[in-house]
């Protein structure tokens, strides 16, 4: 079996993959990890990977998993499904780097941009050759609700709400339709800059938050919220057995 961990910014996800399914998945806190998967220690747990947007668990994994087989984001030997020709190549996140490779398991040979609808949005693009371009990153939902009252004295903190007005009748309103249609304009402002130089391609949403897209940009895929994880499932298949 392979141990796969997706840990955000706001959860951790741990699944257990056995011939390329999931056969369990688990969501909790980054406090609660090690405990967990403490108990959930068995041989039969042959590879491991783990993306981290906060920090390495490289040697507290390797601790507890001792007979299991460690692949590490910061090994330069470490295969990935495609060329990155991103300039900061160390910079290029490991969920982003799970989020491409499993575009490349899912549309091979095809273009596809990757959204990736979590604390921030994220935006990456390969093409059908299997090259990595780049992307761009932007304030999430949550992010973009929780600058209001952060930076001004007077606005209120909320929480996300679908609306469908374009004029809010109050102060409440009007943040909602700014955070709605700024998110779906950005989106759909950056998917018709990208056709100016790639006629076709995949749009792919994932991530917590893709949810609340749903029916607001037209023509997407929308992944299921293990896309990331069968990415990372798929490096443990390119390396297994190096």
């Amino acid at each position: 079996m392979n141990l796969v961990i997706d840990i955000g910014n706001t959860a951790v996800k741990v699944y257990l993959f056995k011939n390329n399914e999931i056969i369990k998945r688990e969501v909790l806190s980054e406090n609660a990890l090690i405990h967990y998967l403490k108990l959930i220690a068995i041989d039969d747990i042959r590879n491991i990977i783990c993306s981290s947007v906060t920090k390495s668990y490289k040697d507290q994994l390797s601790n507890i998993f001792k007979n299991s087989n460690y692949y590490d984001f910061s090994d330069n030997n470490l295969k990935i499904p495609f060329t990155n020709n991103y300039e900061t190549k160390k910079s290029l996140g490991q969920d982003r780097i799970g989020l491409i490779s499993s575009a490349v398991l899912k549309f091979q040979d095809q273009n596809s941009l990757v959204i990736d609808m979590g604390t921030c949005i994220t935006y990456d693009f390969i093409d059908s050759q299997n090259i990595y371009h780049g992307g761009a990153i932007s304030p999430g939902i949550r992010m973009r609700y929780s600058s209001f009252s952060n930076y001004t004295s007077n606005l209120p903190l909320l929480k996300y709400q679908d609306i469908t007005k374009i004029i809010g009748a109050n102060t409440e309103e009007s943040l909602h339709i700014g955070v709605n249609n700024g998110i779906v304009g950005e989106i759909n402002q950056y998917i018709n800059s990208l056709k100016k130089s790639h006629s076709k391609f995949n749009v792919i949403i994932t991530g917590g938050d893709s949810i609340f897209l749903l029916n607001k940009i037209k023509n997407a895929i929308f992944a299921d919220q293990d896309f990331l994880a069968f990415g990372l499932n798929y490096i443990i298949k390119l390396n297994e057995g190096e």
